[in-house]
């Protein structure tokens, strides 16, 4: 049993139990919906959330508070992954990846994500 709860605090999964409330708590549709096709796999929740982010800002189909609160998220991954490079590795080829491809989006975030979400937003245009 203790190999589990090492294995457990080096994952990323407990590090971003908060941002996971919190995505639940602002998003429940898309969470439900996430978790259902990918049950408990962070990574592809928080991939699939920077696609819906991205997606919701293209089309404009989505309240400006909540395109806010969906950047909220972004940043609150962004300060759990400066412990932990796991997340940090997780955030860039996620979320990331998709507001880069999406040009709306991409501008919006210069304005809305912390600098530290930034910086790694600028590391995919180099």
């Amino acid at each position: 049993m203790n190999n589990r709860n090492a294995s457990a605090e080096s994952e990323p999964g407990p590090r971003l139990s908060g941002v996971t409330l919190y995505l639940e708590k602002n998003f429940p549709d898309f969470f439900a919906e996430a978790r259902f096709q990918v049950g408990d796999d962070d990574y592809f929740l928080y991939s699939r959330f920077g696609q819906y982010l991205a997606n919701s800002i293209e089309c404009n189909r989505t309240p400006r508070h909540k395109i806010y609160r969906g950047f909220t998220v972004l940043n609150k991954m962004a300060r759990a992954s400066t412990k932990d490079p796991q997340i940090r590795g997780m955030m860039v080829r996620g979320p990331l990846e998709f507001i880069m491809d999406a040009p709306k989006a991409r501008e919006l975030a210069k304005k809305r994500l912390s600098p530290v979400a930034q910086g790694y937003l600028e590391s995919l245009c180099e």
